[in-house]
């Protein structure tokens, strides 16, 4: 039997690198609608809770169907309230509109992320019977060439460890990249937290649909990414 998906899409209006991220056009569309779209075209989502105090955000969540506008209460719109606050308000604000199964948390800053990305994610979990899965992407650079330098011997040990192997000959590390968490809904209400010590399995994505917004920087090369398949598609 196909399990119910409830996608929540958190974005609050507050963003100290780029103000107002979630509604910042990109490519002449807001942030937040490539998630929307993404979602939109899913096979498995069958509703989706936005989760905000951002007016707009509210206003362009209600072009969709199956979408429920949540205003989010200040005290989980503040830099210091958790994630994981927000996701329990909306879930069980969800609760009360329908049944679900499985909980999909979908970030509005990774506008690459796509319906493919997401149903892939959700067939994994499927298969293993899981009771989560988040997405994850190859490291650029082996966090073994790296080192924290708060103290001036640090430095010192970074160099005296490390390693002469080529960086092709290191060991694949994997990030998470904020793309995709699923989740049982029964676990995360008994549990209260997102990320569980057993039934729970990685997803791999690329690097390109991996990019999160979180600066300028980042923005700019989603939407060089985004001008680039346009030209493709229209060649």
């Amino acid at each position: 039997m196909k399990p119910k998906v409830l996608a929540v899409v958190p974005a609050r209006a507050g963003s100290k690198r780029l103000p107002q991220k979630n509604i910042k056009l990109l490519n002449g569309k807001p942030l937040i609608a490539y998630t929307f779209d993404a979602i939109k075209k899913s096979k498995y989502i069958t509703a989706t809770i936005a989760t905000s105090d951002c007016t707009e955000v509210l206003k362009i969540s209600e072009r969709y169907k199956n979408t429920y506008p949540l205003k989010r209460p200040k005290d989980l719109a503040s830099d210091t309230a958790s994630s994981i606050d927000v996701l329990l308000h909306a879930v069980k604000f969800a609760e009360e509109q329908g049944s679900f199964d499985i909980v999909c948390l979908l970030q509005p800053t990774s506008p690459l992320r796509t319906a493919a990305d997401i149903d892939n994610a959700i067939e994994l979990y499927i298969k293993n019977n899981a009771k989560g899965v988040v997405s994850m992407t190859k490291c650029e650079h082996s966090p073994l060439w790296a080192t924290p330098l708060e103290a001036d011997s640090d430095f010192k040990i970074f160099i005296k460890s490390l390693s002469v192997a080529r960086s092709q000959d290191l060991k694949t590390f994997y990030q998470l990249n904020g793309a995709v968490y699923l989740i049982d809904k029964t676990a995360l209400l008994n549990e209260g937290k997102l990320f569980l010590e057993s039934d729970y399995y990685p997803f791999i994505m690329s690097s390109e649909n991996s990019i999160d917004i979180d600066n300028a920087l980042d923005f700019k090369l989603a939407e060089l990414i985004l001008e680039g398949k346009t030209v493709a598609s229209n060649s």
